[in-house]
């Protein structure tokens, strides 16, 4: 079952003392009922004990809710982030805090406190109580906010709820000790620019764990495909041993040429990466990688490969 939720915790009616206060409240609007407390008051105890373990083992419903502020996103951040965040899951949704300057699937938005025309004070509540309702609601296993600074509403959620390993931000452009500061109430921050800069690969360059024979090499270099030994600045490797992170290079754009003995070990791999990941038996291997890495030549042409954001996003919120 799917677990690990983010929980609302710090409210006032899911305390024991909101369950004895209630019951005793209940007996003074019904004196009958002060010689029952006895019983009643252990009773109410039990059923709010057994009330908050069945709501801890509730199953989550999404796995993450992206917030944009997108009054503080430019129109480049948006477009190079938003969409392409929201494909990290299928089961992920969005809310942006503003209108959007770009065409994106938000399952809701919230007015800004310019559009509202009210205090600070006011809209911080507002949207305070918006997103506890929205945790409550959808039961996410992460919390991502994109903005340049949290909002005072927001800090107030991350203290009312279980924030180990729930709660994220990728800031937009902002002072650095006021990053550093608010930071600490996270599990992890980080610059939007570490999910949008393009990490560029050495393109028509591969790398073996093994030595290839001079008839692959020779063939390589025929179509202009060179052999390093730095597996990071490939843009193919060929592995024969399990000592790399398989996904990891995957997640970088990086094609990799695995034998079959090998897929065992990997795990489960995201669909959006399967197209990278070549498997071939040791017979067949090289016509396979000479196929492969001429029709890709062909098809890039000026592209570099990239580590898209969505790999990006995967691999910070593990």
């Amino acid at each position: 079952m799917k677990q690990h939720h983010i929980r609302v915790n710090k409210e006032a009616e899911d305390s024991y003392s909101f369950a004895v206060g209630d019951e005793l409240r209940k007996s003074l609007i019904s004196p009958w009922k002060i010689p029952l407390l006895p019983i009643s008051l252990p009773k109410r105890i039990l059923s709010h004990r057994k009330d908050k373990a069945a709501n801890d083992a509730l199953p989550y419903l999404v796995d993450c809710i992206f917030v944009y502020d997108l009054e503080k996103m430019r129109l480049s951040d948006q477009k190079s982030f938003i969409n392409q965040s929201l494909n990290y899951s299928e089961n992920s949704i969005g809310i942006g805090i503003g209108d959007s300057l770009i065409d994106a699937n938000f399952r809701h938005s919230v007015p800004t406190r310019r559009e509202m025309d009210i205090e600070p004070k006011e809209w911080n509540a507002l949207l305070e109580k918006f997103l506890l309702g929205i945790i409550r609601a959808y039961r996410p296993k992460k919390f991502v906010f994109v903005g340049k600074y949290p909002y005072a509403g927001l800090m107030s959620v991350l203290r009312k709820c279980e924030t180990e390993n729930g709660f994220y931000w990728i800031h937009v452009r902002g002072d650095l000790e006021t990053i550093e500061q608010r930071s600490e109430k996270f599990t992890k921050s980080k610059s939007l620019s570490h999910f949008t800069d393009h990490d560029t690969i050495v393109r028509n360059t591969i790398f073996f764990d093994h030595e290839p024979s001079d008839e692959v090499g020779k063939q390589l270099k025929s179509i202009g495909v060179n052999i390093i030994s730095t597996p990071e600045h490939a843009e193919y490797l060929v592995l024969r041993h399990e000592e790399y992170d398989c996904k990891s290079l995957l997640m970088r754009n990086q094609t990799v040429f695995i034998l079959p003995s090998a897929q065992p070990s990997l795990g489960q791999i995201p669909d959006y990466l399967l197209p990278n990941l070549v498997v071939s038996d040791t017979e067949e291997k090289n016509e396979t990688i000479l196929s492969v890495v001429s029709f890709r030549k062909n098809q890039r042409k000026n592209k570099s490969p990239l580590m898209p954001v969505e790999a990006k996003i995967d691999l910070w919120l593990e």
